[in-house]
């Protein structure tokens, strides 16, 4: 979405399993919903004459011109606005209380916004559009499906990681039978966007048990 032009924020507050820390999900994931909110700043409109912004470097700087007086920070007042989504995306989301909990819990943003549900298996869905594919091996297999529609070149090597590590789990190495022609067919593009299969292999890999310490008499 954001290599489209969109602003797409994924959001988990639950704990990552550290076997996905290769993946660097906090580069990814957001914690809270702080980021989908608007920030608002507010002048008593008799003290401005003009508004406009400049980006340099990375910062934005906003220059309000007054009129016939002088601004300072103590004119100014900072508040939160409302929630700035269109779409939210849900994978794998059967009910509302299935949701991450600070989706559920700011129930202006299910209010306001077009809810999806992605799913691989035959479960009520929660949105007002639906997408069941129970051929799927996976909601990352999906996820590509619907990444390639969206662009043909949306999925990168960080992507392309994350979603054949899940792939690459659901299917127990395509050992199972969740495997089919398809999924086999969706990894070999992800491998060419630049996903590692031999690193998602590894890192997936069970950790042995320590031996048990024999004692001898």
């Amino acid at each position: 979405l954001n290599k489209m032009g969109k602003h797409g924020t994924a959001v988990f507050s639950g704990e990552v399993p550290a076997v996905m820390d290769f993946l660097d999900p906090e580069k990814t994931l957001e914690k809270d919903t702080n980021s989908l909110r608007d920030f608002i700043i507010s002048l008593d409109k008799s003290k401005a004459d003009k508004l406009r912004y400049k980006v340099e470097d990375d910062h934005v700087k906003i220059f309000i011109t007054p009129y016939r007086t002088s601004i300072s920070d103590k004119d100014l007042v900072f508040s939160q606005g409302d929630f700035n989504v269109d779409v939210v995306l849900t994978l794998g989301v059967n009910e509302q209380t299935d949701l991450d909990k600070v989706i559920a819990a700011n129930g202006r943003i299910l209010h306001d916004a077009a809810i999806i549900s992605v799913h691989n298996t035959q479960a009520a869905g929660l949105g007002s559009i639906n997408w069941v594919k129970t051929t799927a091996s996976s909601l990352s297999e999906m996820m590509v499906l619907l990444g390639y529609e969206l662009k043909s070149d949306a999925i990168d090597e960080q992507t392309a990681n994350a979603f054949l590590t899940g792939i690459v789990s659901e299917t127990d190495r395509f050992s199972n039978d969740k495997t089919t022609s398809e999924t086999l067919e969706v990894s070999s593009k992800l491998l060419a966007a630049g996903g590692n299969q031999q690193l998602v292999a590894q890192k997936l890999q069970p950790v042995p048990l320590d031996p048990v310490p024999q004692h001898t008499d």
